[in-house]
């Protein structure tokens, strides 16, 4: 469920839709967003409300065990003329999140003793 402020999932579908523009006839596309369609009514009310376009960034909520929520920033980095993408993930520096990070990383991500 997307959480206030957050437009990530209709921006994947507005991806998906482009995506369904550049390759009408692809079998595997038109198959994933029947599935989708039939599936998920989130799905479903984005992809009714039409919206096309390239997936460039947004906002996504992580949870982990550990840590709990971390607000991540997702940006799509593209080479023009190339189906290749990079998506990247970074949040705010010296933010909880970033300490939250931080912790995995210095931990390793292991549990620590209660």
């Amino acid at each position: 469920m997307l959480q206030e402020g957050e437009a990530l999932g209709p921006a994947l579908v507005a991806d998906l839709r482009t995506a369904l523009v550049d390759y009408p006839l692809d079998r595997g596309l038109i198959d994933l967003v029947e599935e989708l369609r039939a599936s998920s009514a989130e799905f479903t009310r984005s992809w009714d409300e039409g919206a096309v376009g390239p997936h460039v960034s947004a906002r996504k909520t992580v949870v982990h065990p550990q840590v709990g929520e971390v607000r991540c920033y997702c940006d799509v980095l593209t080479v023009p003329g190339c189906d290749v993408r990079l998506v990247v993930y970074t949040v705010a520096a010296g933010s909880a999140d970033a300490e939250k990070l931080e912790f995995l990383r210095a931990t390793g991500g292991a549990r620590t003793a209660r």
